[in-house]
């Protein structure tokens, strides 16, 4: 699965975009962050103050977009969009 969600403990923005996902149909891996190292080291080496963030294979998702701003429409056209630049990459050579 390519789509990861990094969370923390009592975080209400996490669980709306946990809602969203749910809503839209989108297997995700959950990154509790206060509980794994990695990934909060990922979100530190990114840059990341806050949380929830998105990413699909390493592309974040949610850039810049405030959870509550964010329809699930809107964010499933974000994955998808993520998805989408992959695959032109892959078959562009990049």
């Amino acid at each position: 699965m390519a789509l990861v969600l990094y969370t923390q403990p009592r975080c209400n923005y996490c669980d709306v975009m946990k809602k969203m996902l749910d809503e839209i149909g989108h297997n995700y891996r959950l990154v509790d962050i206060f509980e794994d190292k990695k990934g909060l080291d990922f979100i530190k080496e990114k840059g990341h103050r806050t949380t929830p963030q998105l990413y699909w294979n390493g592309a974040w998702v949610n850039q810049n977009r405030t959870t509550v701003d964010l329809s699930p429409t809107e964010l499933e056209d974000l994955i998808e969009q993520a998805i989408e630049s992959e695959r032109t990459a892959g078959f562009n050579g990049a």
